[in-house]
């Protein structure tokens, strides 16, 4: 009965795991980058264990410890990329000209805070 429950528990992860196996692979032989397999990782095992932040947590150890620290170029670039991706959605908030004067104000610090981090990232270039 034990062997039984064993095969069950085997053949339900083969195919659960079966589509991030496939994936990882096409990304090797893509030759992308190890972060980013690592992101898709870290996304997919979010997704089945429904922990929320999972992801992301990961994705900023990486920024802060290879990134930041290891001064490894590709996970600056990728925190360049997103900084630059938040401000712009901000400034496009902020052109709206829906909000008010306090409120475009929050947004402008936040804008200009962004461009602060995004030149301290590229000096570690």
């Amino acid at each position: 009965m034990e062997e039984n429950n064993n095969q069950q528990l085997i053949d339900m992860a083969h195919g659960m795991q079966e589509d991030i196996k496939m994936k990882m692979l096409e990304m090797v032989q893509q030759a992308a980058s190890p972060y980013d397999i690592l992101y898709e990782i870290a996304n997919y095992l979010e997704a089945v264990s429904a922990e929320r932040g999972y992801a992301q947590h990961i994705i900023d150890n990486i920024h802060t410890i290879y990134g930041i620290a290891l001064k490894d170029k590709k996970p600056l670039e990728d925190e360049i990329k997103d900084l630059k991706d938040r401000a712009a959605r901000i400034q496009e908030s902020l052109d709206s000209g829906k909000f008010s004067e306090e409120e475009n104000a929050r947004m402008d610090f936040a804008i200009k805070a962004h461009q602060r981090k995004i030149n301290q990232l590229k000096d570690m270039l």
